[in-house]
């Protein structure tokens, strides 16, 4: 029983051994966001982060005289195997704004400006998300209120040319 046990014990270091030595990550600096990579023996993880957004990019109307927060971004994912039959992105970007205008206000613009998008609501009918999915991606209005206002979040989900 107590050789079994070593022998486990062994075999579980040899391969934390293996693995954090065949484990590399680096980090680039750009002005506009980050660039991680994760190197493992199976492949490469790749994100690529992009913190100043132009909200114009999201491709989604922008409620009048929303203001930006400074929450918001965008990141390509990035799975490439070292046998290339695995190889899988993706992209997400978001932003967040802010409006002294009503729930009911915000969703009855964005239900005008968006007529064929799945309207979800939550049981309690103060918070709204409207949902579009189309063509590989995800687009995502919602809206909520909180102390200070209306908060409006878009977000786009999806390939990464469609982000």
């Amino acid at each position: 029983m107590v050789l079994t046990l070593v022998t486990i014990v062994a075999l579980g270091v040899v391969a934390v051994s293996y693995v954090a030595r065949s484990v590399q990550v680096s980090t680039v600096r750009r002005a506009n966001g980050n660039d991680v990579s994760i190197r493992t023996p199976g492949g490469q993880f790749s994100i690529r982060a992009r913190e100043n957004l132009d909200p114009a990019a999201l491709g989604l109307p922008i409620y009048p005289d929303a203001k930006r927060t400074r929450d918001g971004g965008g990141a390509t994912f990035e799975w490439t195997s070292t046998d290339g039959g695995n190889d899988k992105s993706m992209a997400v970007a978001g932003a967040e704004y802010t409006t002294a205008d009503s729930v009911d206000q915000v969703r009855a613009w964005y239900r005008d400006r968006l007529p064929n998008w799945v309207v979800v609501t939550d049981r309690h009918g103060d918070n709204a998300r409207f949902e579009l999915n189309h063509g590989g991606y995800k687009r995502i209005v919602s809206i909520r209120e909180k102390s200070d206002g209306t908060h409006i979040g878009v977000a786009t989900v999806g390939e990464p040319a469609s982000n």
